[in-house]
């Protein structure tokens, strides 16, 4: 019989500042000022069933910091990020020409192995005290969202706007050894979009003036509400992506989350500078 396991709750607070850029822009990317500061605080974890539980592994952010009080997994830091472009594994940075912000002279990739200055990113484990028959599949709730840190200011709720998030397992379930795979990206405002964009590299193609790139249409973004399901057969039955899968045989998985500014889209325009956004992952499993 299918049986939800347990819920986690992971919140993460992201405040963001940059300086105005020189000249107001009408197309994307907000700011032309390399540099911007982002505090991350409390990111919480806790469980309702003692067999499933989350521990942080490790984060790209050399800031990172976690501990555990009162059955509660807590990260922090302090990192700076600015806008970029990419899909969960590989982000892209351009350098805008100084008397025209729409084309670049150059256009360089970032975070590949420190995500300082760049995005935010930590490791989760996510493992249960047995296997029990049939295996467990992992999945993101109705209580993830990204929002503003205050409805009532526009900075925030302009911010809201621009956000994507990565959930990434691995191959053989160990960040160590295996192969990254994106499993979706989550844009928590539709805004209209037909389609969603991120900035990849083309030999044969050119983006903002720049040889060698392309702007290139995401296949597998999420944008509308998640549900917490009640069975693992309705979750299916709902395409619904499984983040982890705890199978027969492995009590354990890990699972990377990777949260930025995504510069190609619309509404990441100056009205987003010094915004706040906070960001919830609902996380439960399901047995099989």
């Amino acid at each position: 019989m299918g049986k939800k396991k347990s819920i986690l709750l992971i919140s993460v607070g992201l405040v963001l500042f940059t300086g105005i850029a020189a000249t107001s822009t009408t197309f994307a990317w907000f700011s032309t000022v390399r540099n911007a500061s982002v505090s991350y605080s409390n990111a919480k974890v806790t469980t309702e069933d003692n067999n499933l539980s989350v521990d942080f592994l490790s984060s790209r952010n050399s800031s990172m910091s976690d501990s555990v009080s009162a059955g509660e997994l807590v990260l922090g830091g302090f990192n700076k990020v600015t806008d970029i472009s990419g899909d969960g594994l590989s982000f892209y940075k351009p350098a805008w020409t100084p008397f025209n912000s729409a084309v670049a002279y150059d256009i360089e990739a970032v975070g590949n192995s420190i995500a300082d200055g760049y995005f935010v990113d930590f490791t989760l484990t996510i493992s249960r005290g047995d296997t029990g028959t049939g295996g467990m599949m992992i999945y993101l709730g109705e209580n993830t969202s990204i929002k503003p840190m205050n409805q009532l200011l526009n900075v925030d709720v302009q911010t809201v706007k621009a956000t994507r998030l990565a959930i990434i397992n691995y191959d053989d379930g160990s960040s160590v050894t295996g192969e990254e795979q994106v499993k979706l990206i989550y844009a928590p405002e539709h805004n209209g979009e037909a389609t969603y964009k991120c900035l990849k590299v083309n030999a044969s193609s050119s983006a903002y003036g720049f040889d060698g790139y392309e702007i290139a249409t995401l296949t597998n973004v999420k944008d509308d509400a998640f549900i917490t399901y009640n069975t693992n057969e309705d979750a299916v039955a709902a395409g619904e992506v499984a983040i982890a899968d705890l199978s027969e045989t492995t009590e354990s998985e890990d699972v990377t989350v990777r949260a930025w500014l995504e510069g190609t889209d619309a509404e990441a325009l100056n009205a987003a500078i010094g915004g706040v956004f906070t960001i919830e992952l609902d996380i439960y499993g399901l047995t099989v």
